[in-house]
C-alpha cells in the first residue's frame, strides 16, 4: 500500500454497494475523504487515503489508513459500483420515467404489495405513497395552471384558448418537475419504483450480470488472502445487492466462507420492499441462503427515524424485529440517528427524508452507539463493535486510544 504502514493490528478489505443512486467513482471518493475527515476529528484519531480512486473490474478502490495510540488500520475500501446502470435508466424521456413510474404503482396494486408494505411498516408504506402524492400534486397544479390560462384566452377563440392552456399546462407541469420535482428526488423516486418492479420479475438482466460480476470479485479478494477481515456493506436498495452477491458466491463456492472471515453488514435496508411482492421468492431464497451459511457473520442497523427502509422488520423471515441479542443471525440493532447529529443538524434535515436515509453511510456528528466509518476504521473487530450496545462508544477512549477488551467487556 503507498501510505504509511506503522505496525498495523488490523487489515480490512471493505466492500460497499450504494442505492439507487447515479453518483460515480469519484464522487464516491470525494465523500469518503470528507467523511473520513469527520469520523478523525469525532473520534480523535488520525486518518488518510488515498487522494484519487483507482478501477477495478467491477467499480473502484483506494486504500486508507486510520491511526491512534498504540494502533493503526489499514483499510482497503472498495466500491462495487451499479451507478453506469442507474444513471441509464435516469437518460430516458421524462415520459418514459412516469409510464414507468405508473406502470410500477399499477404492478404495486395488482398484486397488494402496497398493502404488504403497511401491514409490515406503515412507515414506509407512506413514503412509497408519497412519491405518487407528489406527482398528482404537480399533475393538478399543472392542470389547474392550464385552465385559468384557457379562461384568460377564452376570448381569442376555441382553438387559441384550448392551445395555449395546453401549453400552459406542460409548462407548469415540466417547471415544477425541474423544480419541487428535483428538490424531493420525484424523478429518481419514479425510476426505482419502475426499477423494483422489474428487477423482482427478473426483467432487469444487466444488473443480474451486475451481480454475477460483484460475487467473482468477492471470491477473487477471497482467495488473494492477507486480510483479516472482509466486509461487505449494502445501504438502501444496495442492502439486497450484498445479499444477493452472497448468495451468488455461495453457489459459485459454498466452502469460501471457511477461508476468510467474512462479516455482512446491511443499514438502510429496502430489501423487503422485493421480499413482500409475490414475484419476490428469489430473493427470500437468496437472503436465507446468506442466513444458512454460518460462517457469514450478519448484521443490520435501523432506525426509526429513516423511514425509506423497513423499521423493526427481520431481513430474512420478515417479522418484527427487536434489538436482539450478539448470538442471532441476523443480528438486528436498532439506534437512534438523532443522536448521531448535533441538534442544530438534525433540525436543518429533519424533513429531508433521504439525507436522513443516507446518514447510515455517512460519519457522524458525535459520538454515538452507531457510526459506519467505524467499521471502516476501527481496529477490533467487526464482531466487537457490534457485541457492544454502546458500540464505538465503549471501544475508543476519549484520546483515541482503544480500551482494553476486559474493560469493555468485548465478546
Amino acid at each position: 500500500m503507498p501510505l504509511r504502514d506503522n505496525a498495523p493490528t488490523l487489515r480490512r478489505h471493505f466492500f460497499f454497494l450504494a442505492g439507487f443512486d447515479p453518483m460515480d467513482a469519484e464522487g464516491h471518493h470525494r465523500i469518503f475523504t470528507r467523511e473520513m475527515a469527520r469520523f478523525a476529528s469525532v473520534w480523535n484519531t488520525q486518518a488518510e487515503c488515498e487522494p484519487h480512486p483507482r478501477p477495478t473490474p467491477t467499480g473502484a478502490q483506494w486504500d486508507a489508513v486510520a491511526s491512534g495510540p498504540g494502533w493503526t488500520t489499514q483499510t482497503r475500501f472498495e466500491l462495487l459500483a451499479w451507478d453506469d446502470l442507474v444513471r441509464a435508466d435516469m437518460r430516458r424521456s421524462r415520459w418514459s420515467h412516469i409510464g414507468g413510474g405508473l406502470r410500477a404503482i399499477a404492478d404495486m396494486i395488482a398484486t397488494g404489495t402496497i398493502l404488504r408494505y403497511f401491514q409490515f411498516s406503515h412507515r414506509y408504506g407512506i413514503f412509497f405513497v408519497l412519491t405518487y402524492v407528489a406527482l398528482l400534486a404537480i399533475t393538478a397544479a399543472s392542470i389547474f395552471a392550464g385552465w385559468l390560462v384557457f379562461g384568460f384566452a377564452a376570448a381569442l377563440g376555441g382553438w387559441m384558448a384550448a392551445g395555449l392552456s395546453i401549453a400552459a399546462t406542460a409548462g407548469a407541469f415540466f417547471g415544477l418537475m425541474a423544480t419541487f420535482g428535483a428538490r424531493v428526488r420525484l424523478q429518481q423516486s419514479l425510476d426505482l419504483a419502475e426499477f423494483s418492479v422489474d428487477f423482482v420479475r427478473r426483467r432487469h438482466p444487466a444488473i443480474e450480470a451486475r451481480m454475477d460480476a460483484f460475487a467473482d470479485r468477492l471470491l477473487a479478494v477471497v482467495a488473494e488472502g492477507g486480510v483479516d477481515e472482509i466486509v461487505i456493506a449494502g445501504h438502501s436498495l444496495g442492502a439486497m445487492h450484498a445479499v444477493s452477491l452472497l448468495a451468488r458466491a455461495l453457489e459459485k463456492d459454498p466452502d469460501f466462507p471457511q477461508h476468510a472471515s467474512i462479516r455482512l453488514l446491511t443499514v438502510g435496508n429496502t430489501s423487503a420492499k422485493f421480499a413482500l411482492h409475490p414475484a419476490g421468492a428469489w430473493l427470500r431464497q437468496a437472503a436465507q441462503a446468506v442466513y444458512d451459511a454460518r460462517d457469514i457473520y450478519w448484521v443490520e442497523f435501523q432506525a426509526r427515524d429513516d423511514i425509506v427502509s423497513f423499521y423493526k422488520v427481520n431481513p430474512v423471515n420478515l417479522r418484527h424485529a427487536g434489538n436482539s441479542n450478539g448470538l442471532l443471525r441476523p443480528f438486528v440493532r436498532q439506534v437512534t440517528i438523532r443522536e448521531m447529529l448535533t441538534p442544530e443538524t438534525f433540525s436543518r434535515f429533519r424533513l429531508d427524508i433521504m439525507r436522513l436515509h443516507c446518514q447510515f453511510f455517512l460519519a457522524n456528528d458525535r459520538r454515538a452507539a452507531y457510526d459506519f466509518y467505524a467499521f471502516v476504521f476501527a481496529p477490533v473487530s467487526f464482531n466487537a463493535i457490534v457485541h457492544e450496545i454502546e458500540g464505538p462508544q465503549v471501544i475508543f477512549e476519549q484520546d483515541g486510544a482503544i480500551v482494553p477488551a476486559e474493560r469493555r467487556g468485548a465478546a
